[in-house]
């Protein structure tokens, strides 16, 4: 294929991994994220948030968040507190490394073509 032959430089650029989904779209209107993967850490902290958070209430609300008739609390739980608290914000991270390391990756694809 030759250089003239390649397609539309405009589409490959806008191509993305991310961008565009229905959830990705809710972001934007919830002012969660910009076009341009931009706020992070409010996505971060609104994705914690809604996950980790209303644990804390219901565990709080049954008894079980400071002992109580379980053998580990919620506040003593390890595992939970490194699930939400810790893997969420590093998979939001990667969605942003993924974004801008694809780019490169499509383009080269093209042109190899």
């Amino acid at each position: 294929m030759a250089k003239n032959d390649i397609p539309d430089l405009k589409l490959q650029n806008d191509f993305s991994l991310v961008q565009g989904g229905p959830l990705f779209q809710l972001f934007v209107r919830c002012r969660l994220s910009t076009s341009g993967l931009g706020w992070l850490k409010r996505r971060i902290i609104f994705l914690v948030m809604l996950t980790w958070f209303p644990l804390l209430l219901l565990s709080a609300h049954s008894g079980q968040a400071f002992g109580g008739s379980v053998h580990i609390s919620f506040l003593q739980d390890f595992e939970t507190h490194v699930r939400f608290l810790v893997a969420m914000p590093l998979l939001l991270v990667t969605e942003l490394v993924v974004h801008e390391r694809m780019r490169p990756v499509i383009r080269q694809f093209v042109e190899r073509a």
